[in-house]
């Protein structure tokens, strides 16, 4: 009966502890869950901004858009471009950390950075879209819109995962995957080699096709090296993202290590189109001025109208050099009109006009417009002849007649010749000359580079020193 009293006493002991452990289990699991939830409920300050960093990167891109900002962008395109998606990826990890569908203040102020970016990626898109009609794309249409499409298309899938409800992000992630491994894995790739030139993927070069294309426009061409930086920016963050949800963080790191020199060998890539745009500039604006020229006929745009319309064009299209643009009526002979240039056209008589253009860069000094002032206004088109009176003998008289004073008007090269020598010194001025006012004259150029003067009188000449 004690011994099974004792045995019933253990038992119950046995069975109290066993309780006791379970519980405790219980509680420490508990512990750990709400540790977790308070773990990934909230975004660490560190985490947000880092993000935060990142996405200024779109920022950097819609600012490149602006005229002789897209150098500037280079420089740091290819150190900024990976930071960015490594913040994309942060931000698509705290999502898939995140426990439960309601979405916390700190993730809803992380979507609304990243619907900000989205639109200015939309700016940069729309801005390209008119670019790449001007583009002969015979021999890449086919191969370049195919792999855009699946860049734009895996993009859009990979955009649901963050911007989609949370409830919906697991099976987002599935369609994302799928999408990229059944049209995208080599897209970021063959991009890549696009662009570099390298016969893979793409039959041709596109960024020398776009130059051509676009008839060496600097700001278009930018404009489309930008679009093309963005376009390969998300078909990286699209491998990028497949390799870390599907293989984890070391693949990951691997391929993005691959892509630093990558990217950099594309920024370099764009430099030297860029100055390639540079170099072909005096032939392309030639080429240009012919074909206004010949499009606008004095029937069509008057000279002042005309004047503008070239200016605009070559200031717009040429946007690294400060341009100068004369328009009058055509003349003939050195007797109405003498022009100097060192850097530029001079076009008489071309399509019922003469056009006189010249250009400086933007970083040279311009010209010290108050002597160049003074030297226009201090020109004279007249001289002034004394001519004695002549005596003759009549009978015992002497018979003189006064002399006179006869004013003489310069010609066109008489009136050059006055202006000083250093006037014609290329490391000074760009250009200077002597036309005759009563031919319908337009001057365009910048108030700090472009000084000319209408001498008074009816023998009238317009002198013009630009610099």
């Amino acid at each position: 009966m004690r011994c099974g009293l004792f045995t019933f006493v253990q038992t119950k002991w046995i069975s109290h502890c066993r309780s006791s452990m379970v519980f405790r289990v219980y509680l420490l699991t508990l512990l750990l869950i709400l540790c977790a939830v308070q773990k990934t409920e909230t975004v660490s300050i560190n985490d947000l901004n880092e993000i935060k960093d990142g996405v200024k990167f779109a920022e950097t891109m819609t600012t490149a858009m602006k005229p002789l900002e897209f150098t500037e962008f280079l420089a740091s395109a290819a150190s900024k471009a990976l930071p960015f998606i490594s913040a994309t990826l942060k931000f698509v990890n705290l999502i898939f950390s995140h426990i439960g569908n309601s979405e916390s203040p700190e993730l809803l102020q992380i979507k609304r950075l990243y619907n900000e970016m989205n639109r200015r990626f939309d700016i940069v898109d729309n801005e390209l879209l008119d670019i790449k009609k001007l583009i002969n794309w015979t021999r890449v249409s086919n191969q370049f819109s195919k792999i855009e499409r699946e860049i734009t298309t895996v993009s859009i899938q990979f955009k649901i995962i963050y911007d989609g409800p949370l409830a919906i992000r697991k099976s987002e992630k599935s369609y994302f995957m799928n999408a990229f491994e059944s049209t995208c894995l080599n897209c970021a790739l063959d991009l890549y080699h696009g662009i570099m030139g390298v016969n893979k993927g793409l039959s041709d070069d596109i960024l020398q096709t776009a130059m051509t294309s676009l008839q060496y426009d600097r700001p278009k061409t930018q404009m489309f090296m930008l679009g093309i930086f963005k376009l390969l920016l998300l078909g990286l963050n699209n491998e990028l993202a497949y390799r870390k949800l599907k293989f984890g963080n070391a693949d990951y790191l691997f391929i993005k290590k691959q892509w630093e020199s990558r990217l950099t060998n594309v920024t370099e890539k764009m430099k030297r189109i860029d100055e390639a745009v540079k170099i072909k500039y005096h032939d392309q604006a030639e080429k240009d001025i012919a074909r206004i020229s010949m499009q606008n006929l004095r029937s069509v745009r008057s000279n002042h109208n005309f004047s503008e319309y070239l200016y605009d064009h070559l200031v717009q299209k040429y946007d690294w050099r400060d341009w100068l643009v004369v328009v009058y009526r055509p003349i003939w002979g050195v007797q109405n009109h003498v022009n100097h240039i060192c850097d530029g056209y001079r076009r008489y008589g071309m399509y019922e006009r003469d056009v006189l253009v010249a250009s400086v860069d933007q970083s040279k000094d311009p010209i010290n417009t108050t002597i160049a002032d003074a030297i226009t206004k201090g020109i004279t088109t007249t001289h002034t002849t004394w001519t004695s009176g002549t005596c003759h003998t009549t009978g015992n008289y002497d018979i003189c007649s006064p002399g006179f004073w006869t004013t003489n008007k310069r010609n066109a090269l008489e009136v050059y010749n006055l202006i000083p020598s250093e006037t014609r010194d290329c490391n000074m001025y760009s250009s200077m000359g002597v036309i005759d006012s009563w031919v319908d004259l337009w001057y365009q150029g910048k108030s700090e580079r472009l000084v000319h003067h209408r001498t008074p009188g009816s023998n009238s000449y317009s002198i013009h020193l630009f610099g």
